[in-house]
């Protein structure tokens, strides 16, 4: 059985790839940040206005937003080259065309999984921060 590494992956995904891997970098990385700074302020039991505990998180709602898109551009991607593929053959065959249609499965669906993850962690960051936040009384 055959194992591969993060970088093997990207490369089978094309050049779509590692836009959104910086996506799902940028994701965990603010998920993180936010989950460190509302524990923190829980634990000293401080109250913050909420557009201040609120401005990352817009971030997340970008990625949310962008990284299907960029999926979608890689199965376009994937399928002009798998259509490259089969107009330069001599000979058609099954494996010049799976080439592409892998590439544009894979970025499509890796896409679509950081848009989840990105969406579930900012509505539970969004939570928190709720939970966190100065009341407005207006």
């Amino acid at each position: 059985m055959k194992t591969e590494n993060l970088y093997s992956l990207m490369q089978k995904g094309g050049a779509v790839m590692w836009p959104l891997y910086a996506l799902l970098v940028i994701t965990v990385v603010i998920a993180l940040e936010r989950s460190i700074t509302f524990l923190l302020l829980w634990k000293r039991g401080e109250r913050v206005p909420l557009k201040k505990l609120e401005a990352p998180l817009s971030v997340l709602d970008l990625v949310a937003m962008i990284s299907p898109v960029l999926g979608f551009l890689g199965t376009v991607t994937g399928m002009i080259n798998a259509f490259k593929s089969v107009s330069e053959a001599v000979s058609v065959q099954l494996q010049v065309v799976a080439s592409g249609l892998y590439e544009a499965l894979f970025t499509t669906a890796f896409g679509l999984i950081i848009s989840i993850i990105a969406t579930i962690l900012g509505f539970l960051l969004d939570m928190a921060a709720g939970a966190l936040c100065e009341k407005d009384e207006t």
